[in-house]
This record gives structure tokens, C-alpha cells and sequence, in this order.
């Protein structure tokens, strides 16, 4: 069976959530005997005038067809950022050329709706994981300028453009320090009088026709792979058929992990981790504010592993909440190999997050490790980590809740205790590709169970 993985960029430049995920699918199918080709964009900032360029490359092994081209050249920026017709045209050649069993599209940021409209021009069976909320919005994360979740389950055009606007300065600033001014202005801002000001309605209309096209796009296709439920029901509140929505969340594959039986914890010291991106919407600030709140006659640290390059300005941020507080650790990047040892050394991870994350790696990786988590109680975590149970919960984007549940791992005896001998066994890769192999062959009942060379 011969399977092409879609996701918007691919090691070895980028190694994120949706590309390790595409990685991790497409190193283990092609373990199973799958013919796999990995189609990615590469570059976004260089490229010809007009189209763009490929390049046939390999990773470990795999064929990576790699796509660059300049968006500061293409004539509508709005609309080609999710059907680019570039990306259809070139990649209808390449498909046509290829002939695919599944075209498997992951996430869909960059790739967008040209690359599914080429392979259902073809004929070629369109498998989607929805790593995020891209389709419903193109800030991907469903989070607001102002720092505030997106919570309606129904679309509003109008409420897209505000968020639109306010990436601005001169709209976010007030509507941070005055919400509700900015919410009376907003209930007038789309009236026909103000057109001759700021084009609020037409970018309004930019966002019914992104939505209406996505929305196309997501019904054409033949299956919806979700990896929490909460994205399921977000996708089924859009009008997306339920039958094509399957569940199939994390599994972790840790067969190239270091052993971590080596690894010493300093003794006396409850240390406390993060690992993930720096930025912003992880509400690592968060957690440094909680920990400077902490009161213990025990020593206390706290190590953040992340790239600190990645967001210069939010990495200055931390470093002055920090100050001089040489119980906290900026440790930088990490090599996912290191996980286990890494968590070895800590107490309890923490994930802070203010957007709805879709099942964090790292949650999982803790939780194989018989670490405790600490979590924002969003959907997509709450589902995993339970109060009480294998972590401790606390309401998202709240500092004062957050110090308060890691004080209470200081101050309840036995209260880490339970919560390792809460954590039960994680989901495995394996577990999550057997899922994965019955959908591809749902789509062509004349393959075999099990994939074979194509």
C-alpha cells in the first residue's frame, strides 16, 4: 500500500508537534512494509515570482518531496494561505505521477485546501488528522490576541475580523485595558458608516469564504482522524459528519529513549519541570510567577527545558520575572531522546498552557515516566489528567490556582505518592498505528489487514 504524508513542514529544520508526528506515522508505516513519501513546504520566504519550487530529498531513508515559495509574491496573501493554487496545481502532477493509495494530510496549515482539492481531482482517498484547530481558525490555536480562549462552538465571521484587528496594537492595547469599551465598539464597528473608515465587514466576508471553503474541504474528505475528544466534538459541533470522525489519540513509541537508571536526583531539593516550547500561549510565565509564590523549608528549583531562541522578546520576559532567583533554570533545548533522564530529575511536570492543547507529547511521556503532572484544566488535558488521580488540575491562565496546587505537593504528605501510584499505562505507538492501519484499509477492502509493499 503506498501512502503520502502531507503536513506543513518535516525534519530536519523542524521538529514541532504535527512534524514529529508525521515523522513517527511515516518511519513506522515504512517498518511495516508501506511504500511512504512525506510531501512538506520547506521554505515560505523564498521561491520563483510566480509558483513554486520542489525538491526530492530523503530522511533516514524516507523520500521527502519538499515545496518552497515566497509568500510576499503571491496576489491574494488572505485567501492563498489556505488554497494556495500553486500548491494544487504542482501537487495534482505530483499524485497523478505517484499514484497513491491514501493521501494522509496532517494538521493542514501551508498544504491547506489545494493540496486535498488534488487529491480528490484524482480520485485518491483523503485521510485528515486534525492536529489543531487550523480549519476553524487561522490562528490555528483558538486563541485571541488578548490572550483570551475562543470558547463559541458556532462560527462568527465578525467575531474572526475582531480577532483579526486586534493582532493590531491599536486595537489589542484597548481592548486589554478597556473590554468593555472595546466590546460596545465592536457591536457597532460592522455598520455601513464605518466602511469608509476601516474595511471591518469585508474582512468579515474573508472569513465566511475561508470558512466555507474549509468547511467543504473537511466534508470531501473520507476520514477525520481527532486525537482528543474534545476536538472531535469541536469538529462534530461545525456540522462535520460524525461517521467520518474517528478518535485515536496519542501512543508514545520509546524504543529510542536513554535509559534514565543512572540519572541521581540531588537529595532535599523538590524540583520542579517544564518542557516544551517557550512562548507565550505554553504559560510558562505562569509558572514562573507560581514558583517565586512558593513558601518551603525544603529547597526548591525549577528547570525549563525549551528553546529560548524561538521567541527571543518572551524569553526576556521570563529572564526578568526570574530576576535573580537562582533556584530557577532556563536549561534550554533538549534532545527528545533525553526524556526519560530528564524526567528522572524532577518531582512533578508542570503544563501551563492558556490554549487548548491537543494532547501534549510531553503529558504523555510524564505519565510513562510515573511523573505527576500539574495541568491547566482544559479540555484536552482534563481528559487525561485526572484530580487527584495521576495529577493535579488548575484553571487556566489562573497564577494564584497554580501556586496553589503546587503548594499543596510541598505541604500534603504522601499527596506525590498517590499521585504516582495513580498513573496508569500509556497508550502505545503501536496501539495508535493499528488504529491508524484499519482506517486506511476502511477505504479499499481489497488490501490485506496488515500493509504490504506497494
Amino acid at each position: 500500500m503506498k501512502i503520502v504524508i502531507g503536513v506543513h513542514h518535516f525534519p530536519p529544520h523542524h521538529k514541532a508537534g504535527a512534524e514529529l508526528r508525521a515523522y513517527n506515522a511515516a518511519a513506522w508505516l515504512r517498518q511495516q512494509g508501506y511504500a511512504v513519501h512525506v510531501v512538506c513546504v520547506e521554505h515560505v520566504d523564498w521561491g520563483p515570482d510566480d509558483g513554486l519550487l520542489s525538491q526530492d530529498t530523503e530522511y533516514e531513508g524516507m523520500p521527502v518531496h519538499r515545496l518552497s515559495f515566497d509568500m510576499t509574491k503571491i496576489p491574494d496573501r488572505f485567501r492563498w494561505e489556505y488554497d494556495n493554487p500553486w500548491i494544487e496545481q504542482h501537487l495534482r502532477q505530483y499524485l497523478a505521477q505517484l499514484k497513491p493509495d491514501v493521501f494522509h494530510l496532517i494538521s493542514g496549515y501551508l498544504l491547506g485546501a489545494g493540496a486535498l482539492q488534488a487529491a480528490r481531482a484524482l480520485g485518491i482517498p483523503v485521510v485528515i488528522t486534525l492536529t489543531d484547530f487550523w480549519f476553524l481558525c487561522p490562528r490555528i490555536n483558538l486563541l485571541r490576541p488578548d490572550g483570551r480562549l475562543s470558547t463559541s462552538n458556532r462560527f462568527d465571521a465578525q467575531a474572526c475580523a475582531r480577532c483579526k484587528f486586534e493582532e493590531k496594537r491599536r486595537f489589542r492595547i484597548p481592548a486589554r485595558l478597556k473590554p468593555g469599551i472595546a466590546d460596545r465598539f465592536w457591536q457597532h464597528a460592522f455598520a455601513p458608516e464605518w466602511e469608509r473608515l476601516l474595511p471591518f465587514s469585508e474582512v468579515a466576508d474573508q472569513f465566511r469564504r475561508r470558512n466555507q471553503t474549509l468547511m467543504q474541504t473537511l466534508s470531501a474528505a473520507d476520514a477525520l482522524i481527532c486525537p482528543s475528544r474534545f476536538s472531535l466534538e469541536k469538529f462534530k459541533a461545525q456540522g462535520i459528519d460524525p461517521h467520518k470522525l474517528v478518535l485515536n489519540t496519542h501512543g508514545l513509541d520509546c524504543s529510542n529513549w536513554l535509559p534514565a537508571l543512572d540519572v541521581n536526583k540531588p537529595n532535599g531539593v523538590f524540583r520542579i519541570g517544564y518542557m516544551g516550547q517557550i512562548d507565550r500561549h505554553k504559560g510558562v510565565h505562569l509558572l514562573v510567577e507560581a514558583f517565586t509564590r512558593l513558601q518551603s523549608k525544603t529547597q526548591l528549583e525549577l528547570a525549563v527545558h525549551g528553546d529560548e531562541t524561538a521567541v527571543p522578546e518572551y524569553t526576556r520576559r521570563l529572564r526578568r520575572l526570574a530576576g535573580r532567583n537562582g533556584r530557577i533554570k532556563l536549561l534550554g533545548r533538549y534532545d527528545p531522546q533525553q526524556i526519560a533522564q530528564l524526567l528522572a530529575q524532577i518531582d512533578v511536570l508542570v503544563i501551563p498552557s492558556t490554549w487548548n492543547e491537543i494532547g501534549p507529547w510531553v503529558m504523555y511521556e510524564a505519565l510513562q515516566c510515573k511523573t505527576p503532572v500539574v495541568a491547566s484544566d482544559i479540555p484536552n488535558m482534563s481528559d487525561v489528567i485526572r484530580h487527584e488521580k495521576n495529577g493535579l488540575l488548575f484553571a487556566y491562565g489562573d497564577e494564584a490556582a497554580l501556586t496553589n496546587q503546587l503548594q499543596r505537593l510541598i505541604d500534603e504528605p504522601g499527596l506525590l505518592s498517590r499521585l504516582k501510584d495513580g498513573i496508569e499505562p500509556v497508550k502505545t505507538m503501536a496501539e495508535e498505528m493499528a488504529t491508524l492501519q484499519d482506517v486506511y484499509h476502511s477505504l479499499d477492502g481489497r488490501l490485506a489487514r496488515r500493509g504490504t509493499e506497494a
